[in-house]
């Protein structure tokens, strides 16, 4: 039974792997504002309801729209205020509309892409009425043809070449599945350590060699650590690739011994695995080799990563979105703190001053008391009521994130405090990689050391690399 159980496990543990990363691969896709997708909508037929209620239908919430706008921020003493066509509130209508004002604009959450789908063939099916989305997925090649390229270059000079290919399956597919430089670099990580393993397999004591080996463990199980700083689900799927290819390996083994025991006289390996250099002159080498793709990486990463390639259609209007520089034709955040600081301060102002005026660093509105002084007389004292200086802004950065509807300001908050608005027509890939170059260099720093390490030991025992 528990043999039984053993040649079970692995099938199972490698269908799971296989499940998981095929059902869950990750697609790229191109989209203006990071968390949200856009809706842009061509024709007089429907109305903004109309359209919300289409979007809600098919099943898309959230929904950021020019309707479901509220009043983000008011004075409890003077709750209303008097607003002139130059005001935040009314410019910021300027986000849902195109550039020339022909296209009505929605900002969908990210993760509806099949609802939204499925509403854009509803709204579009209405007489003269058209509509479109900034998102559109392309496969980045880049990224796991360099793993793909390794692990040819490696299979070349593997002795098991079967085994190798069973070890090296899951690593590659997870390149696929999450076609990102980071995935690759760890991926290309394992495809070394999984060669190192494969020269020793069913010597003597290999099993024991290879975990007491840091240069195997450190290989395989580095990316793991390193893959969390990212994304922690990548680092999840790295690690059913490692379960998925050690259970090919298991089912490889299960054959193996299978095909054996046909026969009565079985040979083995005159030296243990003991006495097999972990690297050796062929592993150092190759060492150099995964050292080149893993600057080719970082290079690629840097120079091509970010480069959108995404053609969208011509027919797709300038969309409000964030931008390198503003051109000041639509309204920034920094507007928003400015109006809150203007609408707050109001009721503290002579009748007369600006309120639409743009408050300095460290500018102080005060309110005005009148105390009794020690001699008798009466003095008017000034206390400051407002202080227009970081803590101001940040407490206007938290009243955004406490709004109770989809509100256009928490939008332009998640792209950043410091990011700028204005019109463009082509949208770049939206996962970009979380300290991508960082953990690249992580990878080439590891590399190099482990290798460097290599070298003076052996070096130090006065042995030829």
């Amino acid at each position: 039974m528990n043999l039984e159980l053993k040649k079970i496990i692995p099938f199972i543990i490698s269908l799971l792997a296989l499940f998981l990363l095929c059902h869950f691969r990750s697609m790229p896709v191109s989209q203006f504002w990071k968390g949200y997708r856009m809706l842009y909508v061509y024709g007089e037929s429907l109305s903004e309801q109309d359209i919300l209620t289409v979007l809600e239908k098919n099943g898309c919430t959230s929904v950021v729209s020019y309707g479901k706008q509220g009043l983000p921020l008011a004075s409890h003493l003077s709750p209303v205020q008097a607003q002139d066509s130059s005001s935040y509130i009314y410019r910021r209508a300027d986000f849902f509309m195109d550039k020339n004002h022909r296209a009505m604009v929605f900002y969908i959450p990210e993760n509806q892409d099949s609802q939204l789908e499925r509403a854009i063939r509803e709204i579009s099916s209405f007489q003269g009425t058209k509509a479109g989305t900034d998102g559109k997925s392309s496969f980045p090649w880049l990224a796991p043809i360099i793993s793909l390229a390794l692990f040819a270059f490696f299979f070349c000079f593997s002795k098991k070449k079967l085994l190798y290919a069973a070890g090296s399956f899951f690593m590659l597919l997870l390149s696929f599945s999450r076609p990102l430089f980071t995935v690759a670099a760890a991926s290309s990580m394992y495809l070394f350590a999984f060669f190192i393993f494969h020269r020793v397999w069913m010597r003597k004591d290999f099993l024991k060699t290879v975990l007491n080996s840091h240069y195997v463990l450190l290989f395989a199980l580095s990316p793991l650590l390193v893959l969390l700083l990212s994304s922690p689900l990548n680092s999840v799927f790295y690690l059913f690739a490692v379960l998925g290819s050690a259970s090919f390996v298991a089912i490889y083994a299960l054959l193996e011994q299978s095909l054996e025991s046909r026969y009565s006289f079985q040979p083995v390996f005159i030296r243990s695995a003991r006495m097999i250099p972990v690297l050796g002159r062929l592993g150092i080498r190759l060492l150099g080799v995964l050292f080149l793709s893993l600057f080719i990486t970082l290079l690629s990463f840097k120079f091509l990563g970010n480069v959108s390639s995404f053609s969208n259609s011509a027919s797709m209007p300038s969309l409000p979105a964030p931008v390198a520089h503003s051109d000041g034709e639509l309204v920034q955040l920094s507007d928003f703190v400015n109006w809150s600081w203007n609408t707050v301060t109001f009721p503290y102002k002579k009748i007369g001053e600006g309120s639409d005026s743009v408050p300095q660093e460290g500018e102080v509105v005060s309110i005005n008391d009148y105390q009794q002084a020690a001699n008798g007389k009466i003095v008017r004292v000034s206390t400051p009521a407002f202080v227009f200086n970081s803590d101001f802004k940040d407490s206007v950065y938290k009243s955004i994130e406490n709004l109770d509807y989809p509100a256009l300001e928490k939008m332009m908050l998640r792209q950043g405090k410091n990011a700028s608005f204005g019109y463009a027509k082509k949208a770049s890939a939206s996962n970009s990689e979380r300290f991508g170059s960082l953990l690249l260099l992580v990878f080439i720093t590891l590399t190099a050391a482990l290798g460097i390490n290599y070298i003076l030991g052996r070096k130090r025992y006065g042995l030829s690399i």
